[in-house]
């Protein structure tokens, strides 16, 4: 679940694997899965499934012994039986996705509702003249409410959400003031998905979401080891874990916001998901009533999955994969990896890790589960990528590996990390972190580049070096599901152009929370610059537009009534976003 997605597996394509052209063997299965976690040090183990018409292939593997060098080096925990349950985290939110469009195919719902009409009376909604939040902001995450409820503190760090009550999110609600107008941007957000998840359990009358999860999807596709939010499940749950083998607390919510991310579900259960989500996608659009113009392109060319859904649910399941926005069904995200489509959702707990993806062109699907937190490691995205024969980056582990003396005196220095003094240093063969206010940790090398805290730290975070040539101008510090960017002292470009040309353009941007792009000259020519990005040439091509070709980017800027620059926007891969210019 955490706090945000992670896209980079399905859109960054270089440094391509080969992709495969058909559903891998079962021995395939066995070695693409040694081939990416073999011992890689997280000491993740997983389990996985490949689905192709009606031939369904297994596989797990775990990661093995922890490297050498590790603080107390000892053995990966044990492989989760072939039964266990999972958490599943944030793939919970497509299946309340099926409870919504199941509303919505009754007529009891709209997408274009305004949630405040299913919230009880008196609720306070955030809204802005003319717009209101719809139920459709909430399923693409384009409500402009925060990825968490404001001045929430969790009592319990391992297990965030316990104590959460319905009472305490709709009072959080009515303290939200809107930053940015509805519907007008991308900000992934769990607050918003326990107000959708509440709404709905609502509008059946019920006090908790698994009996409405149970009758309407769980027990008519044979999920019967789905279950929601239990500390002791049935069957034996496996154990969460940090990277490095440390276990974790199981995650728990109240059950009318569990479907934020709450659910458990064995291999098999999400085979039956899958396998039905594949079925609803070879229907025909116009099959299912109320559903967007727009449909997910393809036909199967193989046959249809063995057990089929009764109509209504599968008409159901075809609504929430249908485009709402730019990369978005009704919670599933849409993506064109190598021009190709595939739907896709990534979960994530503090202790587990998931993936489900199917390509309904090819009627190709893939399920995959690790019982360790990944999402601030890189996520599932290139072993679900190699799995369903889509190119994507090569299949590799992170291991372990020195750290060379040079790169770590260049890594040392002083940081602003979200406005936060960071410090890092050389002390000894090794490098040293301290932000002000907070103990010191050791960093440590992964063979991707990354560093990371020592196992004893017990902290799951990465941290990516930015780099300007071979200077080391800041990193991207990911932890929780987000990512934010720190800065060398002094390492941040004057944001001016002595072009005239360009002089108005000159800024900073702010394209999404925690994403800016910075305008600038340097040394005559226009350079654009995303945070915790390198900057990359631009080269103008009419007014007011400018194209970085090297990654297939359009800026357009707009101007108001004065003269004045005062947004930009970027058209990237069917996306478009506009954020306004920051003023001095």
């Amino acid at each position: 679940m955490k706090h945000g997605l992670h896209l980079a597996g399905w859109t960054l394509l270089m440094g391509m694997a080969p992709a495969l052209a058909q559903a891998p063997s079962t021995d395939g299965l066995q070695q693409a899965l040694a081939t990416r976690f073999e011992g890689d040090r997280t000491g993740v183990c997983v389990q996985a499934a490949v689905v192709e018409g009606g031939r369904v292939l297994r596989g797990a593997h775990c990661a093995g012994t922890r490297p050498a060098g590790a603080a107390a080096a000892r053995p990966a925990p044990p492989a989760p039986p072939a039964d266990a349950s999972f958490e599943i985290g944030s793939v919970t939110k497509t299946m309340l996705a099926l409870l919504v469009a199941d509303l919505v195919q009754a007529g009891r719902w709209t997408l274009d509702d305004p949630i405040a009409r299913h919230l009880p009376a008196g609720t306070v909604v955030p809204s802005q003249p003319g717009r209101e939040i719809l139920v459709r902001d909430l399923l693409t995450h384009r409500s402009g409410l925060p990825p968490l409820p404001p001045r929430w503190q969790p009592a319990q760090p391992a297990n965030p959400y316990e104590g959460l009550t319905p009472a305490r999110l709709l009072s959080a609600l009515g303290e939200v003031r809107l930053a940015q107008p509805i519907g007008s941007r991308f900000e992934y957000s769990n607050f918003g998905a326990m107000l959708l998840s509440l709404a709905v359990a609502r509008a059946h009358g019920s006090d908790s979401l698994e009996p409405l999860l149970r009758s309407k999807l769980w027990a008519p596709l044979g999920m019967q080891g789905a279950q929601l939010n239990r500390l002791q499940p049935t069957p034996p749950a496996a154990s969460g874990h940090l990277p490095g083998g440390l276990s974790t607390s199981p995650w728990t919510a109240h059950p009318q916001l569990a479907g934020v991310g709450m659910v458990r579900a064995t291999l098999d259960d999400l085979v039956r998901y899958v396998q039905a989500q594949l079925a609803a996608a070879a229907m025909p659009s116009a099959a299912t009533s109320n559903a967007p113009a727009a449909s997910v392109a393809g036909k199967p060319s193989s046959p249809a999955p063995s057990s089929t859904p009764a109509p209504s649910l599968q008409a159901a399941l075809h609504l929430t994969q249908q485009p709402l926005a730019p990369g978005f069904g009704m919670a599933w995200s849409i993506a064109q990896p190598a021009g190709r489509t595939v739907v896709f959702h990534e979960g994530g707990t503090g202790g587990f890790s998931s993936l489900v993806a199917f390509e309904p062109a090819t009627q190709r699907a893939v399920v995959v589960l690790a019982d360790t937190t990944l999402t601030d490691q890189g996520g599932l995205g290139d072993i679900g990528l190699h799995l369903l024969g889509v190119p994507g980056p090569a299949l590799a582990p992170r291991r372990a590996v020195p750290l060379p003396a040079t790169l770590r005196e260049a890594m040392a220095g002083d940081y602003l990390l979200a406005g936060l003094p960071m410090r890092l240093w050389a002390q000894g063969e090794v490098l040293m972190a301290q932000a002000q206010g907070q103990s010191a940790f050791e960093l440590k090398l992964d063979s991707r580049g990354d560093f990371y805290p020592a196992d004893t730290v017990g902290v799951a975070a990465r941290l990516v070096p930015l780099r300007e040539g071979e200077r080391i101008t800041g990193f991207r510090w990911h932890q929780g599901g987000g990512a934010l960017v720190a800065e060398r002292a002094g390492a941040r470009p004057a944001l001016t152009a002595q072009n005239p040309a360009w002089q108005d353009w000159a800024g900073e941007y702010t394209l999404a929370p925690q994403f800016a792009l910075r305008v600038f000259e340097r040394e005559g020519q226009l350079m654009l610059q995303g945070s915790g990005q390198p900057a990359l040439a631009g080269e103008p091509t009419g007014p007011d537009r400018v194209e970085v070709k090297a990654v297939g980017a359009v800026f357009e800027f707009t101007r108001d009534a004065t003269g004045r620059v005062t947004a930009l926007t970027l058209r990237q891969g069917g996306q478009i976003i506009t954020g306004p210019k920051r003023q001095p």
